[in-house]
């Protein structure tokens, strides 16, 4: 006769139990880890509320019962060491722009790269595929609106559709008129208050 039972360490359940000679542990690392007093409880230095360490092992050094409250308590910490080093970023911003000057410049130029690419490298209205020449134009405009949308790459790739590319040209008449001849592509006009 089969039973069903709960494995003292892990609490899942034991297949194959027999009733006359019952088990306690679903496999042999349960048993090795129930003998060496695992699970143990915990309590977080965060939250305060407790939770269990299940191997020796992968939560030796387990302090949070969570991703939350380690993050939580990550930016606090991180904050405070801010606040009694102001001079320690400043420090490192120089010395990271002397080290590779054109970081930033690099990175700007090859997200701009991969965003022209992304929406096809072509100017939708002339065809132009020159880098240099073309803009990335937001359709819904923020114009009177008195925001600007992101334009960071993450924030092109989740709304492909909501981008277009233009040549200078273009994206230049599309702004002043409000429309691009000879198109049906037109930019509501922001109202000024």
């Amino acid at each position: 006769m089969n039973a069903t039972l709960s494995c003292l360490c892990c609490g899942g359940e034991i297949k194959g139990a027999r009733a006359n000679k019952p088990r306690k542990w679903c496999t042999r690392k349960c048993r090795q880890r129930y003998q060496n007093g695992y699970p143990k409880s915990r309590n977080c230095l965060e939250c305060g509320g407790e939770f269990k360490i299940l191997t020796q092992r992968a939560d030796a050094n387990k302090k949070y019962c969570g991703e939350r409250c380690s993050k939580r308590a990550n930016s606090r910490l991180v904050k405070k060491w801010v606040g009694d080093h102001p001079d320690a970023m400043k420090r490192y911003n120089r010395t990271r722009i002397e080290k590779y000057p054109g970081e930033w410049l690099e990175k700007a130029r090859a997200e701009r790269l991969e965003k022209i690419r992304l929406l096809g490298g072509s100017c939708c209205v002339c065809g132009v595929t020159n880098p240099n020449w073309l803009h990335v134009d937001y359709a819904p405009t923020c114009r009177g609106t008195g925001t600007r949308h992101p334009r960071h790459l993450a924030y092109v790739k989740r709304h492909l559709g909501d981008f277009r590319l233009l040549c200078a040209n273009h994206h230049y008449e599309l702004t002043i008129t409000g429309r691009i001849e000879g198109t049906d592509i037109t930019q509501q006009k922001g109202h000024v208050e």
